[in-house]
């Protein structure tokens, strides 16, 4: 039973005006669901370990800011209305174990089982999945819109092609780069790229760029800071999940696309490898493949709980939309772990773990050794305990670490290398906890790894512009992850971005006249038979790509020598999979 001086402690903690009703156990909810309460963070801190009382809680609402101890409530705001507050508090034992172990459940097949037809595909048709022609046309109507409504540009016509090379030299720019967008049109032999110019001309580049756009202007939501760039992001999310969700192991983390322009959304971390930019939560497998992002556009007045809890909660709904929620793992770090969290998550049989501050582990950092006595113990030292729904385990490795979990133990533990002065490999025990964590936890710095290497550099005057760029990047990672998953090891990442620059470059025949001296290699296949664009024409002497020997015919498109006259059939067997 909770005592009058507890539940005027809750009252001062919420910091709200509120009227506190105390009720004997006779009189409380006989219909409750232990298994459904809700131990907010900061209640538990302070309750001793009794058993749980129930208490009647009438709340006025105000305009107070979000808080992590702030407790949950309905997202329907009124003047005045009554809940009820269920606390449970833990029973925090070492020797403690969890009361109902959550069932696994069986484990989604192989995508190459699934998905057969996948095996068969290019790395630019893998692509085509993600970035598909329906987000092509979508832009064109965009920015046709854009150019005749908002720019008063009547004449100003593009096409799905059109669009694609342009794509093609935002990608191309990731893995070569130039001081400046227009040195890709320069006539200096150390800084113009002919591949470029080939494709499109400086006028029309910055045509095009001027006039791109996502969304129509006078149908954004107000309010909405992301309205420009949600319908991209709508439709990649949809087809970042389109085959499931075949990891077993997740990861919720943030991400940051570098931004150094004034805009309201900008944030500024410290301590991280991009410190200004656009925040962007994330849930990817811990390879790195992203399955969802959401774009951080700032604090919402109207949102109820900590921050980090929410953003977790929908990261869940949307994998209860794509799977099986008992087939997978999630890990998140300190930032979003708490002792309600996870009840919570558990309540709904979602294995959830997670690096934990000792403020929010519901009291058991009261039962646990202390930070300061820990790190005087010997390097691999732990310390856990178990409610039987959280167990909290405390490591000592180069600093201590806490860590939670609503399904994992320390048990059994493992021996892993540590350096100890004077033995560089001296073994030391690893909980389990912390070992499974290592293994699933990253995948959203695998994704930020990836989408760094090769970077679209081309540079932009409209606030969403690296958000779009961010997007295309984004569809690139997750076609390679998938190639890599179907064809182990067989392309590398820069291997597999070339091809697909070069598919989106040659979509149709490009304005030149002549073909470049030098070693050449054969275009994709994409390109070399989709029977567009390919025109015999007459250049300088050359070896034929077929027969190999000197003609002066060639495909002026996939810039190669091939006969084409005196009765020889060299150009239709170059372009034919025969």
């Amino acid at each position: 039973m909770v005592s009058l001086r507890e539940a005027v402690e809750l009252v001062e903690m919420s910091k709200r005006t509120e009227s506190v009703i105390v009720l004997p156990p006779a009189a409380g909810d006989s219909t409750a669901d232990s298994h459904s309460e809700e131990v907010p963070d900061g209640v538990a801190e302070d309750t001793p370990f009794e058993p749980a009382g129930q208490m009647e809680v009438n709340v006025e609402a105000s305009s107070e800011s979000e808080s992590e101890k702030e407790i949950e409530e309905s997202s329907e705001m009124h003047p005045t209305k009554k809940r009820k507050v269920i606390i449970d508090s833990p029973k925090w034992s070492r020797m403690g174990r969890f009361k109902q172990s959550l069932d696994i459940g069986v484990r989604s097949k192989k995508m190459a089982d699934e998905y057969p037809f996948l095996i068969a595909l290019s790395p630019y048709q893998i692509w085509k999945l993600f970035f598909t022609d329906t987000m092509l046309q979508e832009i064109v109507k965009q920015t046709l819109l854009y150019a005749h409504r908002e720019k008063n540009d009547k004449e100003f016509e593009t096409s799905a092609d059109e669009i694609r090379r342009f794509i093609g030299i935002a990608l191309l720019s990731g893995y070569h780069t130039v001081p400046c967008n227009r040195d890709y049109w320069s006539n200096q032999p150390d800084l113009g790229v002919q591949f470029v110019s080939q494709a499109m001309t400086c006028g029309r580049y910055r045509k095009l760029a001027a006039c791109m756009h996502l969304a129509d202007n006078q149908s954004l939501a107000a309010g909405d800071k992301t309205a420009k760039v949600d319908p991209l992001y709508k439709k990649l999310n949809e087809n970042l999940t389109q085959f499931g969700i075949w990891h077993d192991n997740i990861s919720i983390d943030e991400s940051m696309v570098p931004y150094f322009g004034k805009n309201s959304m900008k944030q500024f971390i410290r301590g991280k490898l991009i410190r200004f930019g656009f925040k962007l939560w994330a849930m990817c497998s811990s390879d790195g493949f992203p399955y969802h992002v959401s774009i951080y556009s700032g604090k919402d007045p109207e949102a109820v709980g900590p921050l980090g809890e929410r953003v977790v909660t929908k990261m869940v709904d949307v994998l209860e939309q794509n799977s099986v929620l008992n087939t997978h793992h999630i890990f998140f770090d300190n930032f979003f772990t708490s002792y309600r969290l996870l009840f919570a998550l558990r309540e709904r049989g979602v294995r959830a773990t997670g690096t934990i501050r000792e403020n929010r582990t519901g009291g058991a950092h009261k039962v646990l050794m202390a930070s300061s006595e820990l790190k005087k113990k010997q390097r691999g030292y732990f310390d856990s305990v178990c409610d039987g729904r959280i167990c909290v385990v405390k490591w000592m490795d180069n600093s201590t670490v806490c860590i939670a979990s609503n399904s994992l133990t320390h048990e059994p533990t493992h021996v892993v290398r540590r350096y100890v002065k004077p033995n560089p490999n001296h073994s030391v025990q690893q909980p389990h906890i912390i070992h499974q964590y290592n293994s699933g936890m990253g995948g959203v710095d695998v994704m930020d790894r990836l989408l760094a290497s090769y970077r679209p550099m081309l540079r932009g005057k409209k606030w969403w512009w690296p958000l779009f760029l961010n997007a295309v990047n984004m569809s690139v990672v997750a076609a390679w992850k998938v190639h890599q998953h179907l064809h182990r090891g067989e392309t590398d990442h820069l291997s597999f971005r070339r091809d697909i620059v070069m598919c989106l470059m040659k979509t149709d025949t490009p304005a030149v006249t002549t073909v470049s001296a030098g070693r050449r290699v054969d275009l994709p296949d994409d390109v070399r038979f989709d029977g567009v664009g390919h025109t015999s024409s007459t250049f300088s002497e050359g070896r034929c790509r077929v027969c190999s020997k000197n003609t002066k015919k060639g495909c002026l498109k996939c810039d190669a020598h091939l006969h084409s006259d005196r009765g020889k059939k060299c150009f239709e067997h170059y372009h034919s999979r025969c």
